[in-house]
């Protein structure tokens, strides 16, 4: 990659990176209102104990994202407290604005990256909004539902009582700079099928 080239990628990123992180803390509450459905829909297909409620509230002057859940068999918090069937409680949360990081990185590298002509670029755009989804339903649910199992199995997570549950070890994975990681695979994916010859592809 010749240096100009690398100049205009990094200014291209520079002022995508501005305009979406911008555009992200200034509508943090419809965006992730809107985006609700789909994370709520990821959160019960990822575990089977509860039905996961989300709203956006301001909390601290922030908007945050609080998972209610609807208890689909009793079980006990640390806490002692008791939480029977079908019985709801405020069970995680997180920063709207944090969430939509992800989102940000994918849309960032998706347009900073050259495309050779228009075709080219409305095929990434058609990819990026079918991959888009992926990422928010990968990233902020699993965020979510590894706080609320952290919350019931403090010991787990901490090293204390034994092997991490299969529902954390994605969680620890986020925690360790996975959910930065996903956005990049998908807009690596996104670009590289863009730049593909579909015609000849499918000849072959």
């Amino acid at each position: 990659m010749k240096s100009n080239q690398f100049l205009r990628i990094s200014i291209r990123a520079a002022c995508a990176w501005c305009l979406f992180s911008v555009t992200g803390y200034l509508f943090a509450r419809p965006i992730m209102s809107g985006l609700t459905p789909i994370m709520e829909s990821m959160i019960e297909q990822m575990q089977s104990d509860y039905v996961a409620h989300l709203s956006i509230i301001d909390r601290h002057g922030n908007p945050q994202i609080i998972m209610s859940c609807t208890a689909l068999r009793r079980f006990a918090l640390p806490s002692g407290q008791i939480i029977p069937f079908l019985g709801t409680v405020d069970c995680a949360y997180m920063d709207a604005v944090h969430a939509l990081v992800p989102m940000v990185i994918f849309l960032v590298a998706v347009v900073a990256w050259p495309a050779r002509d228009r075709t080219e670029v409305r095929k990434r755009i058609m990819l990026a909004a079918l991959i888009l989804p992926c990422v928010v339903g990968l990233a902020a649910p699993m965020v979510l539902v590894g706080l609320e199992h952290r919350g019931r199995n403090p010991d787990l997570y901490g090293g204390g009582g034994g092997e991490m549950t299969a529902l954390l070890q994605p969680f620890a994975f986020m925690e360790m700079g996975g959910r930065w990681l996903f956005p990049v695979l998908g807009a690596v994916l996104s670009i590289q099928l863009a730049s593909m010859n579909w015609t000849r592809a499918a000849r072959v």
